[in-house]
Parts: C-alpha cells; structure tokens; sequence
C-alpha cells in the first residue's frame, strides 16, 4: 500500500510539471505572430577552468522577422546555469543580449550545457556552452 501511495504522488508531481511546460507553450503559440529569429555564434567555448569559478557569456540574440519577438523563458537543462535577457520584447530587426552565468561549483570534466529560447519563434532556438572543469578532487581520465 506504501509503494502504491508514493508512486502515486510522484505520478502527481511529474504531470503537473509537464501539464505547466504545454501551458506556457499554448500560450506563446496561440498568438499567431510567429517570428523568425537567429543567435549570433549560439556556442561558447569557456576552454579550461577550476572547479568553483563563476563566468559568464553573452550571447545576441537577432529578430529577423516581421513581428515581434516574446521571450517566454530561456530554459536550462542544469541548475548550474542561469541566463536572463536584457529584454522580453524585441521589435523586428532588433537586437537584445542574453546574459548566461554559468557555476562550475561541484563539476568536473568535459561539461556541454545548453539553454533553450522558448518563444514565438517558428523554430526552437538553443545555446550552448562547453568547458572542462578541472576538480583537484575528482580526478576523471578519459
């Protein structure tokens, strides 16, 4: 009866989640004023760092399309990660910058993160940044 409570909570819990992600879809999707938009050099290589350093990259993001760009959110696929946008609404043939901190605390290796651009583009943009952390700590051979 316990493992049948717990499986159903947690049945709860990952639904919700994807139940809130197709909503903010709907959302961005439903205005109809698709756009074409574009990021200049979408990957950044930070080369070698320490373990614990704190760095930072900014990436431009370019619309090119007829309507405006509505920045829904810039999703990440690790917590190490955070990027904010100077602006959530570009006009046509403007320019905004999306500012990503990446935290190399408890990291060690080749690390390839990336961050998506969720909006009304016509097409999923992505970012992507590279580095190999050095962790005096961990010792990873490859």
């Amino acid at each position: 009866m316990y493992k049948f409570v717990v499986i159903a909570v947690l049945m709860l819990f990952v639904s919700c989640g994807a139940e809130k992600q197709k909503d903010s879809a709907k959302k961005v999707s439903n205005t109809n004023n698709l756009t074409e938009i574009s990021i200049e050099k979408p990957l950044h290589d930070f080369g070698q760092l320490k373990a614990g350093e704190i760095v930072l990259h900014t990436f431009i993001l370019h619309n090119n399309g007829q309507n405006n760009f509505i920045l829904a959110e810039l999703v990440s696929d690790c917590g190490c990660i955070t990027a904010q946008a100077k602006q959530q609404v570009i006009k046509p043939g403007a320019n905004t910058i999306i500012e990503v901190e990446f935290n190399t605390a408890g990291l060690a290796g080749k690390e390839y993160k990336t961050i998506e651009v969720h909006g009304n583009s016509k097409e999923l943009k992505h970012l992507a940044i590279f580095a190999e952390v050095k962790n005096e700590f961990i010792d990873i051979k490859y």
